[in-house]
């Protein structure tokens, strides 16, 4: 099914192609040109034949078309054969139909012979060209081409007698100068000049292309948009690692802090817990700490006790008497300077 496919679609682009160009493809790349000497309405006697190689043409004379009159025409194995016809001799008329019509505008047009033209589509050699397109009012202007296959029957005879068999008339003049009527069966296909020909196998041409191109292309963009995120992501990778080194240099230095405070000592908490461990009736005048070493000196109602409530503490060890205890009679206190290591009871 894909085989048939391909086979059809190269077929639609080899149509497309300009007939000048699929010459220039051919073998040869010469064809034999045959332009009737007078109307075809008169009857055909004798034909202008000439050499067609490229753009340049040379003449090789007039020749008898009856009576073997084409015999000594060089031999036309290899080369197309053109029957160039006048503006007179073809036929034109411009239709007017809906512009939806375009897409199968061959069996439109077919369909609609016996209307526009004395002719049902068996009878005539035709073909047609679009000219205008009224998007607005939606109609689409169609000139139509075509030639009665009765004028030119006795003229395809002789020829076919001598073993020459045209595949198409070419218009030589007017308006409508390089289109082309397909003379074979399937006579209402178009075969537009290649001046007209051309846009339409390049669209077709760069379709064929993009149809090619499109997936890389798509490729290419989803792998550059991968590439846009992979980016992203190492600059937010390293943004995090960076944060991270910050966040561990920070927390060092508080590590740091609150280990040099713990071998400082900590007056504050320390004062805390003695706020909350000494009795009401004992006041400090003194009040000493170097690192871990503190020194109370001030009075109490008891000062002897002093020394039981700073011992059963977890964040005091080792408290005694610096010096003697005195007694104040009149203040009816004792005097006291007591030292002790502050931190954590020594494990039992």
């Amino acid at each position: 099914m894909f085989g048939d496919f391909l086979t059809w679609w190269f077929a639609q682009l080899s149509d497309l192609v300009p007939e000048r160009w699929r010459r220039l493809g051919s073998s040869s790349g010469d064809a034999l040109v045959f332009a009737p000497a007078g109307p075809l309405s008169g009857g055909v006697e004798t034909a202008q034949i000439s050499l067609r190689r490229g753009r340049n043409e040379t003449p090789l004379g007039r020749f008898e078309l009856a009576s073997g009159g084409l015999a000594d025409l060089p031999q036309s194995a290899g080369k197309s054969v053109v029957l160039q016809l006048s503006e007179t001799d073809v036929l034109s008329k411009t239709v007017t139909l809906p512009l939806s019509a375009e897409r199968q505008l061959d069996q439109v047009l077919a369909f609609e012979m016996d209307r526009e033209t004395p002719f049902s589509p068996e009878e005539i050699f035709w073909n047609h060209r679009i000219e205008r397109r009224d998007r607005e009012r939606g109609l689409l202007s169609v000139r139509l081409l075509l030639v009665p296959r009765a004028s030119l029957a006795a003229l395809l005879d002789a020829l076919a007698k001598a073993g020459i068999v045209p595949k198409s008339a070419e218009i030589a003049s007017g308006p409508d100068r390089g289109s082309y009527l397909p003379l074979d069966a399937d006579s209402g296909r178009l075969r537009v000049s290649a001046s007209r020909r051309w846009p339409a196998a390049a669209c077709c041409a760069v379709l064929a292309l993009a149809v090619i191109v499109t997936p890389y292309v798509r490729q290419s963009l989803a792998l550059a948009n991968v590439d846009r995120q992979v980016a992203a992501g190492r600059n937010a990778a390293a943004d995090a690692e960076k944060l991270q080194k910050e966040i561990t240099r920070l927390t060092a230095t508080v590590d740091l802090i609150d280990s040099e405070r713990d071998k400082a000592g900590r007056p504050l908490v320390t004062l805390a817990a003695l706020t909350q461990l000494l009795p009401n009736d004992t006041y400090l005048t003194e009040w000493q700490q170097q690192q871990h070493q503190l020194t109370l000196s001030g009075s109490s109602a008891a000062a002897s006790r002093l020394i039981g409530l700073l011992a059963a503490s977890d964040q005091f060890r080792n408290p005694a008497f610096a010096a003697p205890v005195t007694r104040n009679e009149a203040a009816k206190s004792d005097v006291f300077t007591i030292t002790a290591e502050v931190g954590p009871s020594p494990p039992t």
